[in-house]
């Protein structure tokens, strides 16, 4: 890439924090609950009854908007990635790399879907709920049966995009590959969130799910510590362009 295509990835990968924040403002919306919140049922919680039809809403408009400025920011990156490929010292530091790119590409559909199921599946179960007449174990029984019909891309769905990135970052960080301090292994939107659920057992918030905006914020931190790949790669590349 040239110096210019390198400030244009690296101005473009910023677009990741008004995705981010869009993205964690339709996490709260639909994952705070009030402090007395239980299990009903498996991924049930009766704090789900507490979530107005406008928060399912507004997270949906957040995931929706999100994901258009995570594209905005991701698929740049992505490219300037490929672009190291050639330089990998390995087959496995290829294939990490690409798992990685891949990863970051799976994002562009995987953001929107997943704000989307999470709200569906919150919305479904405060329908059901309703039209069950408040009889949770009937309305429990007409939502596993539902649930049963996406929980296939719903999971797959989240392995294939979490776990992709969580372990390619931690794999390319430590082996040298992304020329990154090892703290920077903190970054990884899962281990991000791991800290938010410590947080969230140490202090004594009035309500729950204080970690639910943790892992859109791991994307913003993770996007900083690719902004310093690029900028290294623009150093480098002023350092080729000087005359001798």
């Amino acid at each position: 890439m040239t110096t210019d295509q390198l400030k244009k990835v690296y101005r473009r990968m910023l677009w990741i924090i008004p995705g981010m924040l869009l993205a964690m403002i339709g996490d709260y919306c639909m994952g705070i609950e009030p402090k007395d919140s239980y299990a009903i049922s498996g991924m049930i919680s009766s704090g789900w009854l507490t979530i107005a039809d406008w928060r399912i809403a507004v997270s949906n408009i957040g995931g929706l908007l999100g994901t258009a400025c995570y594209s905005v920011a991701a698929l740049p990156f992505a490219a300037f990635l490929q672009t190291l490929l050639p330089d990998c010292k390995s087959k496995g530091e290829r294939r990490l790399l690409k798992v990685y790119i891949i990863g970051l590409i799976l994002g562009v559909m995987c953001f929107l879907y997943f704000h989307l199921e999470c709200g569906t599946l919150i919305y479904n179960f405060n329908l059901l709920y309703e039209a069950a007449g408040g009889n949770t174990e009937l309305a429990v029984n007409m939502w596993n049966r539902s649930y049963m019909v996406q929980i296939v891309p719903y999971w797959a769905t989240f392995f294939a995009f979490e776990l992709s990135i969580l372990f390619s970052w931690i794999a390319l960080i430590w082996k040298g590959s992304f020329k990154l301090k090892k703290v920077w292994i903190l970054a990884a939107p899962l281990i991000v969130a791991g800290i938010g659920y410590l947080l969230e057992l140490l202090i004594p918030w009035p309500f729950n799910d204080f970690v639910s905006g943790f892992e859109s914020f791991g994307w913003i931190v993770m996007f900083l510590g690719g902004r310093k790949l690029v900028l290294q790669a623009m150093q480098e590349q002023d350092k080729t362009e000087e005359p001798a």
